[in-house]
Formats: structure tokens, sequence, C-alpha cells
């Protein structure tokens, strides 16, 4: 995750739209521009975290990858996995780690999970209870990694350390991860029966995840802690929760506000009146001015999604005006008079 949050940084939530995200940003560069605060290092640092944090939540992809990951620069790497790709590319040149083995217990896994949502469960929020499995510190061990009545001992390379210091040149001195321990600090020299040494087991786990109204299809939610636990003794992994939301059959979603075409009768169109329409809160009245062209679009407030910080969103219904294709004698013999009454 980076250091600074970029919502906070621009004052507006994880679910704000793109035209909020603008919004922000220009005030903020204008309030901080160096123009207004000639001098000011403070400010101008600032505006740096500024313009950095809208560079990536103005770009839909960047912003979808920082949402999930907690960055925009990598689509899900593991980076402890590159850090000992990149620690094992330079051991093979003789050069270490360079500060970047691991010390002490290595962190567990992220686990990844994908909950499907309906339409509704995504605008009014819900709670889902899913299963799956994970790893947790073997019973039998209790996650030492040793056969009961046996304990792991100090590795006695790195002294317990998990690194080791190598001097180059006489001059250079860098740090590796153990090669006999792999940076634990400590070896097993009987492993347990039940997990072979990892000190880990599977274990099918139930949780309830809570989700709030207003997400949206492709938004993740971190769980800590709900991933797989660390070997010997490591803090665990996270739980990144992806959700998929179905379509409605009448309703489309757009960041809070709801948008919906609905078809009125011609004679309300030219007459005015009112009409009923359907809204994820009930059925609701709009009212039609004498004169609506088709395609006029209506704003009903507040009928879009209410999120709990206290935001809400529109509807939107953009109106057509419904064309008979079947007529009466009765009434095709008034719609031939119309051209005439009305010249």
């Amino acid at each position: 995750m980076a250091e600074d949050d970029y919502y906070e940084i621009l004052g507006v939530s994880r679910n704000a739209t793109q035209e909020e995200i603008k919004r922000a940003y220009r005030r903020l560069a204008k309030e901080y521009h160096p123009d207004r605060n000639p001098g000011d290092k403070e400010a101008e640092e600032k505006l740096k975290k500024i313009n950095e944090a809208y560079s990536v939540l103005s770009d839909p992809e960047k912003r979808a990858n920082y949402d999930r990951y907690g960055t925009a620069d990598f689509q899900g790497i593991d980076m402890n996995g590159f850090s000992d790709l990149f620690s094992e590319i330079f051991r093979g040149f003789g050069f270490g780690d360079f500060g970047m083995g691991r010390r002490g217990p290595m962190r567990g896994r992220n686990l990844r999970l994908n909950i499907r949502l309906t339409f509704k469960e995504a605008f009014f929020g819900t709670e889902k209870t899913v299963a799956f499995k994970r790893k947790v510190p073997c019973k039998t061990c209790h996650g030492s990694g040793a056969a009961p009545g046996t304990s792991p001992r100090r590795c006695p390379t790195c002294g317990g350390r998990g690194q080791v210091v190598r001097t180059m040149g006489g001059f250079v001195t860098v740090s590796q991860t153990c090669p006999t321990c792999q940076g634990i600090g400590e070896i097993v020299e009987t492993p347990c029966p039940k997990c072979r040494g990892t000190g880990l087991q599977d274990e099918r786990v139930e949780i309830k995840i809570p989700i709030p109204p207003g997400v949206e299809d492709g938004m993740a939610q971190r769980v800590q802690g709900g991933g797989d636990a660390g070997p010997r003794g490591g803090p665990p992994g996270d739980l990144i929760v992806m959700f998929h939301v179905e379509p409605h059959e009448k309703f489309v979603r757009r960041g809070l506000h709801v948008y919906l075409e609905i078809d009125i009768p011609f004679n309300v169109a030219v007459l005015g009146g009112e009409v009923e329409v359907p809204t994820m809160w009930g059925m609701s009245e709009i009212k039609i001015p004498r004169g609506t062209r088709d395609g006029t679009l209506f704003r009903m407030r507040g009928k879009g999604v209410h999120t709990r910080d206290g935001r809400s969103g529109d509807q939107l219904v953009r109106v057509h005006i419904h064309v008979p294709q079947k007529l009466t004698r009765k009434q095709r013999e008034y719609l031939e008079k119309f051209p005439e009454i009305f010249g």
C-alpha cells in the first residue's frame, strides 16, 4: 500500500466519481499553486502529492489497480516474491540482497475471493457469508514446524538474525538472507509429521463480510489478516474480496446516480401531467411539463445510491414519447384532423 492515501490527499471518498475527483483537484491545485504560495516549500511538496494522486485516480485503469492492490504501478505482483527473485539474481553474482532480504518470520500470502452481488445488494449494501480454505498454524506442532517433543533451534549460520553480512572488496558491507534458515533465524531438525515442517495446515473457514451500499462492479475490499497465516509465527496475509455486480433489467448505475428510460403517452407529452416512475426505493411520480420533447432528461433528487458517509445520488429519467403501433378507426380519424387543426 502506498504510504499516502490518494483519496485522503484529494479529500474525496473511495466511491467518488471522476467529476468529483476533478473538482477536488482543481480546488486544491489553485490553493497550493506557487503563485499563491511563493517560496513555500511545504505548499510545493503538497502540490506534488496532489498531482501524483490525481494522475492515478483520474486514470480508470490506474485507479482500479490502486483500489485493488494499493498501488497503481503493479497489477497484483507479490512484492515479496519480486524481492526474492531480485535477491536470487544478485546472489548469483555474489552481491547479496542489498537490504531486501527477509528478517524473521515471513508474512502469509494474500488470498483473493470473488463475490457476486445482485444490483439490489450492491445498491443497498448487504452481508455475505463466504467459505474458503486458508493456511492456519499446524495444530500438531502449534506452528513451529518441529515434531512434538522437539523444538527448532537457533540457526548457527546467522545466530538467529536471519541475515548474514558479507564484506566485498574490504570496504563494502552488504546484508543478505541467511542461506541456511532462509531468513527465519531458526532451523527444524525433526520436522512435524503433520505439516512436514511448514508449520501450516489447511482449514476451511467461514466469515461474514459486511458490504456497504454503493459497491460497484470491479471494486475490491481488503480484509486485514484474512489471508494465509505466516510460516513459523509470521503475520497473516490479507483477504482481497473482488465484487462482481449483476446488471439490472431496468436501471443503470453510474457512480451514485441511477439512469432509467421510460415511455410516456403522446397526450401527456403535449398537455403535461404526472407519470409514475419506478425507483430502487419504490414507485414515485414526476411532473411532465407541457410540450415535453422526446429524449428530455428529468432528475429525481435523492433517488440514487445513499452511502454510509452521508452522500447520495439522484435518479435520471429519460422520457421517450410512445407512438402507438395500432390505432382504432376513431383514433385514426382524430389524428388525420391533427394537421388541419394545428396547421
